[in-house]
């Protein structure tokens, strides 16, 4: 039973509200369907960055464990056991007595021996006085190895 106003309306004023745009609704499929495949990249963003993460803390770890492993390798290993080792390899030791000739432009250059033409100038006095005040590195012969 349907139970009406007293009076009829006009059909310019009658209600739409059982009508459905094809337009909104289609413009709101869209939406949500672009908004679900920006939540599905940042979250395999997320998915790799984290990945990435693991693996460059795994590769740090790795590098420790093998550094570690090769000093705990070289304090372990003496010069008794690399000698049969270079002799398969065809290495010879390095002789103690061996004199290893160096062209002159690797050497460094001689101080002058005499007094220098300028022996008067302010910086050469005060070359001097630094070099009393301050004497100059020497390097000293280890005896005993």
């Amino acid at each position: 039973m349907r139970f009406r106003s007293g009076r009829n309306r006009p059909s310019w004023r009658s209600p739409e509200a059982g009508v459905l745009r094809p337009g909104l609704v289609l413009g709101a499929l869209v939406l949500v369907a672009a908004l679900l495949v920006e939540v599905g990249q940042s979250s395999r963003m997320a998915e790799l960055a984290l990945l990435l993460d693991q693996n460059r803390a795994a590769l740090s770890q790795s590098t420790a464990r093998l550094e570690f492993v090769q000093a705990r390798l070289e304090r372990v290993t003496t010069r008794a056991e690399l000698a049969p080792l270079a002799g398969r390899l065809g290495l010879a030791p390095a002789d103690a007595g061996q004199v290893v000739a160096l062209p002159a432009e690797f050497l460094a250059p001689d101080p002058p021996s005499g007094p220098s033409p300028e022996a008067g100038s302010l910086m050469d006095l005060a070359e001097r006085a630094s070099r009393v005040l301050v004497p100059e590195a020497t390097a000293r012969v280890r005896t005993g190895n």
